[in-house]
């Protein structure tokens, strides 16, 4: 189970929940519910409102392409080995990176 201590929404539409460990986990906000349908984000500090988060600029997102073309996952077209997972997974990683990747 993720513990989500605080929330920021941006002006392009995404959510971003941080973590009690450091994590961030967006998506637009649309989404929400369906990667996390239990969360009440008027128990959740809220952040002021962001106009360049994670999810518009780095293209990283529970509903996006792990191969960071911003696409939402499983609409993407690069065909690149990443495309086959979503950039972000709850509780398991914050984002792909290529095999040949600097970082």
């Amino acid at each position: 189970m993720v513990n989500i201590t605080e929330y920021q929404k941006c002006s392009c539409g995404a959510i971003t929940l941080y973590t009690n460990n450091g994590d961030a986990y967006s998506c637009k906000q649309k989404n929400l519910r369906k990667f996390f349908p239990n969360i009440d984000l008027r128990k959740i500090e809220r952040l002021p409102e962001s106009y360049c988060c994670n999810h518009c600029v780095n293209h990283f997102g529970l509903d996006l392409c792990g191969c960071g073309s911003g696409e939402e996952f499983g609409k993407c077209d690069e065909g690149y080995p990443e495309c086959k997972q979503p950039m972000q997974v709850v509780g398991k990683y914050t984002r792909v990176c290529a095999a040949d990747a600097w970082i």
